[in-house]
């Protein structure tokens, strides 16, 4: 479903209602010579957030019409930063290097007529502009390099034009890998037409990508996800009208179509963007807001099987604008949702949609926010300045400089599946994963620990960016002893964080002495092997009254301040399936507040605590059960300590315990 007929006449009404006047010389900018900044929720009487006002070139500084797309530039040699600003009758270039005072320097006009169309984008200092609704514009071609040393308005002409096609919605490149993609054209069913930028003004034709029929937008990346069978292989998503498709398109004359997903409540898929560590897509749908009245959805699509996309949820925005494009910049999705502005989205928590936030926006429609089809049409974020360019259908360039904070880079790291088998002399492997949890990517470089004689762990990659996966895998020898082995697996990046695998090397003993390995399991027979503080071990009556039998460990229950502790050394043996600790435990308090855990009880194996409870837990005998896996093959001691406060007591009162081995 395409939307011209639509789009256009809002723009011709929103060009009548809202018609572009300049009180400036030609090719200057109506702001001030300083910038606005966001002060009590707005700044120039546009409401914003975190976002303060450079300034704005009204439609009628920089060519007139109306607004559609646009992009930006940074000169390689001389750092100056440069707006694109596409409009219904041509393309503009402005100098934006002093954000507070950008220079109109000229229009390339349109290769045919006037449209409420025109899109482009930049690769290898030339930009490719593309328009539809247009008679036989085909693909526009300027060397940016031109504009070094223009000081005064000029009109351009194209370096060259491609017409293998007429019309097309969108262009989209790959900087990486230098192919550029024609969205929406008159050739290839609507999908994209993929073009070699080898000789970047003379766009060589390289094949279609028409298996899915018509694509709105799309974007192409080399992939360094967490689906490791597709690193280094070119990617491209597609927003193709009501699906999210993925293909394969690293042999352009055969690509693969790997996935084709629709989600509940589409109306209209129409573009998108990937997080930095290519783990997550966000998607906008251009007519859901208009349709079902909601605020604007945001769609998150967990991208751990390309073959499988999976729709995580949405995050809901705070207007009911209709949203239009966006783009990922480190941690922060910059989205044009038309009426409500530029609106900048914290990624923190993306795996979960619906705790996402917004850090900051910028409402350049001041008339309000509801849905429909005016106000900003796209931004762009890449400069490495920091400032946004945003472009209005109605009101022109806007140039704004926003307050994010920077958050700190950091990853997570973990393997599936997180246990494995293996006879003696064979090997097994597993998938090390990592993710970007704040911040951009980084190198996760990748190592095991833990490993018994005759067991070794490699990750092939050894380093991978954090998004991406490894192969680990951990062969033996074989004289490796049967038994449970916990290995360590490492990430160290900027931080160092770790996950547990858990080995078994199979043997023809099995486990060599299976059973319950605890002395003394109910406290019936004194006090042996445990270690106890004096009084925890007895026949205790009262609130210390056993489960069964007559003896018990109670801990605590005195009403003063006073710990108590209850340990035992246990020998766990390698090689069995199970290792399961149980005990049960009643608590009973005088303690009558609901939330402050004045008495506590802390479980340890070693250094590891297994569980804490206190007076927030009162409850008669309830059986607790942990896996003891991890320590399969080690002696360990198992201790309980109770502390408590200066008043009122809290009793801690535990019995038939048993470690069973089996």
């Amino acid at each position: 479903m395409r939307r011209p007929l639509i789009i256009l006449t809002v723009a011709a009404l929103s060009a009548a209602l809202f018609p572009q006047g300049s009180h400036a010389a030609p090719g200057r900018a109506v702001a001030a010579a300083a910038p606005v900044t966001c002060t009590g929720g707005t700044a120039s009487g546009y409401a914003c957030k975190n976002i303060d006002l450079m300034s704005n070139l009204p439609l009628s500084s920089i060519g007139g019409g109306s607004g559609s797309g646009g992009w930006g530039w940074t000169d390689p040699q001389t750092s100056r930063e440069y707006a694109i600003a596409a409009r219904s009758n041509g393309t503009a270039f402005v100098d934006v290097t002093d954000p507070v005072n950008p220079v109109y320097l000229g229009n390339l006009p349109s290769a045919t007529g006037t449209s409420s169309w025109r899109e482009l984008n930049v690769a290898k200092d030339h930009v490719y502009v593309v328009s539809d609704n247009n008679g036989s514009h085909g693909l526009q071609v300027f060397d940016l390099t031109r504009l070094r040393g223009v000081t005064t308005p000029q009109t351009f002409t194209a370096d060259a034009r491609d017409t293998s096609f007429t019309s097309a919605h969108t262009v989209t490149v790959n900087t990486d890998s230098g192919y550029l993609y024609v969205n929406g054209s008159n050739t290839c069913s609507g999908g994209p037409r993929m073009f070699s930028l080898a000789n970047p003004k003379a766009p060589a034709f390289a094949g279609c990508l028409s298996a899915d029929g018509y694509s709105h937008d799309s974007q192409a990346v080399i992939y360094h996800g967490p689906d490791s069978r597709y690193t280094g292989k070119e990617i491209l998503l597609g927003s193709n009208e009501d699906t999210l498709t993925l293909f394969d398109v690293t042999n352009k004359s055969a690509p693969v179509q790997l996935s084709r997903k629709g989600y509940p409540g589409s109306g209209y898929t129409h573009q998108g963007a990937l997080t930095a560590d290519h783990r997550y897509f966000l998607l906008d749908d251009e007519t859901d807001e208009t349709r079902d009245a909601h605020n604007t959805y945001t769609y998150v699509w967990d991208l751990v099987d390309l073959t499988s996309p999976a729709l995580l949820g949405h995050f809901t925005g705070p207007t009911k604008a209709s949203d239009h494009n966006q783009f990922v910049r480190g941690n922060y999705s910059y989205q044009s949702n038309y009426r409500a502005g530029l609106r900048i989205i914290d990624l923190t928590n993306v795996a979960n949609p619906a705790a996402m936030s917004e850090a900051a926006y910028f409402d350049v429609d001041p008339t309000g926010d509801a849905a429909g089809y005016s106000g900003t049409w796209t931004n762009y974020p890449h400069f490495p300045s920091g400032n946004v360019a945003v472009f209005s259908i109605e009101r022109g360039l806007f140039m704004v400089k926003p307050n994010l904070t920077t958050p700190t880079n950091d990853f997570s790291v973990s393997v599936s599946p997180t246990s494995g088998s293996v006879n003696p002399g064979a090997s097994t492997t597993a998938t090390a994963a990592t993710a970007t949890t704040s911040g951009s990517a980084q190198t996760v470089n990748l190592t095991a620990s833990g490993a018994p004689a005759g067991v070794t762990v490699s990750f092939s990659p050894s380093s991978v960016t954090s998004g991406a996966s490894s192969t680990m895998t951990v062969a033996t020898t074989a004289s490796a002893a049967p038994g449970n082995y916990p290995i360590t697996v490492t990430g160290t990046g900027t931080a160092t964080h770790s996950t547990t695998y858990t080995l078994t090397v199979n043997g023809t003993g099995g486990c060599p002495s299976p059973g319950q390995k605890l002395g003394n399991p109910g406290f019936e027979a004194g006090s042996a092997p445990w270690t106890a503080t004096s009084g925890v071990i007895g026949a205790n009556t009262g609130n210390g009254a056993p489960r069964t039998g007559t003896g018990s460990a109670w801990l605590d229950g005195y009403g003063s301040t006073h710990t108590d502790t209850l340990s035992q050394s246990v020998t766990l043996p390698a090689g069995c399936s199970t290792y399961t600790l149980s005990f049960w435990l009643k608590i009973s308090t005088a303690e009558t507040t609901t939330t402050v855990a004045y008495d506590k009880l802390t479980v340890q194996v070693g250094t590891t605590t297994l569980a804490s409870y206190s007076n927030l837990n009162p409850s008669g005998y309830t059986q607790r059960t942990f896996n003891l896996s991890a320590f399969a093959g080690q002696t360990v001691t198992l201790k309980f300590t109770g502390v408590e406060d200066s008043s009122l007591q809290t009793s801690f009162v535990i019995d038939d315990t048993a470690l069973t081995v089996s």
